[in-house]
């Protein structure tokens, strides 16, 4: 008796980006793996700002004021 996946076995299936996008539509949420993406981003700059890490707000200038007390002697 043999046991796991018969020889040849695997659990995907490849369609075109084009054909998925038809399925999903193309602002939809896709889980894809981490490790996957990170090589496919080495590869191209296209997708880069997918992985970047939040920046935080810049800082705004400084509004220089002066207070000025009014005494009513």
């Amino acid at each position: 008796m043999s046991r796991g996946r018969p020889k040849g076995y695997s659990p995907y299936i490849e369609i075109s980006y084009e054909e998925l996008g038809d399925y999903v539509g193309r602002k939809s949420l896709v889980k894809v793996g981490k490790v996957w993406l990170e090589s496919l981003v080495s590869q191209t700059t296209a997708y880069s700002n997918v992985l970047q890490e939040p920046k935080a707000p810049k800082e705004e200038p400084k509004i220089e004021y002066q207070l000025t007390n009014f005494d009513e002697d």
